[in-house]
């Protein structure tokens, strides 16, 4: 407590109203070592929140004169994009990214060919090249060298991760808090690259790439109709619900099951594709290294207070899956001022 205030600062209403806030946030998450920790960690900033910025907790609302939505149940995720779905647009630079990334002929030349051509890629990826992610011995100058220090499989992840985010457009009318969900997608893909690293499962990047593309699902069910956007998230919050609880009761499917369809209908590489559809899939969490790593990140990027807004209730974190990737509760604490750090470091990189 004394990291919050001395004792004698303690204001025991809001004690009471952050604890409160966080055994709701975490009551489906259930008491293993990690999660404890991370309920500590999550109650200095609800507290530390709370003082300083109440009106984020402010409950939102819509207007009275919302549309009901028609309550059609599609057959499935492919059966749902079969409806007036507003699929974001696949950029040229990303489909041609995958056919190099795909190509086991390419090369690191027919990268930089590419990137170079696309000004704000060059920058984005120069800027990350340079930044706490990737520890350089010296400042990065040019894309052409930033693509060579980083390597084939670096850099072409992280142009395919960067490119992907320009699929997240802004609307004028949304029941998602757009800026929440780019916040949690870019946390949820740092937390993913530091996991990979810590627990040596080889081409962090790709982890990178999985984490800011995870909720791509999410994004087109509340972009694509504002009154079923609506009512998810009233339900999303009502007692004994959470996020994927009212996607199943309203559609039969949740917003993993959509992301990993979509992914898949744009022939994104098989790891991408896995770390979306797979991310909420218990078979798939447990043996997909991909879908392990970010069902693990999506909640404890949840845990460290990058919310997606809709939902009190975080879920749950699933415990073979955390076995499995092989670091302890106690290392993953070690590692979140860095995480924290560097989260702060891409958002400011990434946030044109």
């Amino acid at each position: 407590m004394s990291n919050i205030q001395s004792s004698s600062k303690i204001r025991p209403e809001i004690k009471e109203a952050a604890a409160r806030y966080v055994h709701k946030l975490f009551m489906h998450s259930g008491d293993s070592n990690l999660v404890n920790l991370l309920k500590k960690e999550a109650f200095k900033r609800v507290y530390k929140q709370m003082i300083q910025e109440p009106d984020s907790f402010l409950p939102k609302t819509f207007s009275s004169d919302t549309e009901p939505w028609d309550g059609r149940k599609p057959e499935g995720p492919a059966d749902f994009l079969k409806g007036p779905v507003t699929l974001p647009s696949l950029p040229q630079i990303q489909m041609q990214l995958q056919r190099i990334i795909d190509d086991p002929n390419s090369t690191i030349s027919d990268l930089a060919k590419l990137i170079c051509r696309e000004p704000k890629l060059s920058a984005a990826v120069m800027r990350l090249a340079n930044s706490g992610l990737y520890k350089q011995d010296k400042p990065v100058e040019t894309p052409s060298k930033a693509l060579e220090l980083l390597g084939f499989e670096k850099a072409g992840g992280l142009a395919l991760g960067t490119a992907s985010l320009s699929l997240f457009k802004r609307t004028d009318k949304t029941v998602l808090d757009l800026v929440k969900f780019w916040k949690h997608s870019i946390a949820c893909g740092v937390v993913a690259q530091e996991i990979a690293v810590t627990a040596e499962l080889g081409d962090p990047e790709r982890f990178f790439a999985g984490g800011l593309l995870h909720d791509i699902g999410l994004h087109v069910i509340f972009e694509s109709n504002y009154s079923l956007g609506v009512e998810l998230f009233r339900l999303a919050n009502s007692d004994g619900y959470n996020l994927y609880k009212a996607e199943r009761k309203m559609l039969g499917f949740n917003h993993a099951d959509l992301g990993g369809c979509i992914l898949e209908k744009w022939k994104f590489p098989r790891q991408l594709v896995a770390a979306a559809g797979g991310h909420h899939n218990p078979r798939k969490i447990e043996s997909d290294p991909d879908a392990m790593v970010i069902h693990v990140a999506d909640f404890i990027a949840q845990a460290l207070g990058y919310e997606l807004g809709i939902s009190p209730v975080i879920g749950f974190i699933d415990q073979t899956a955390w076995d499995k990737i092989g670091i302890t509760a106690e290392q993953l604490i070690e590692l979140l001022p860095n995480i924290q750090r560097l989260i702060d470091d891409v958002l400011l990189i990434l946030e044109d």
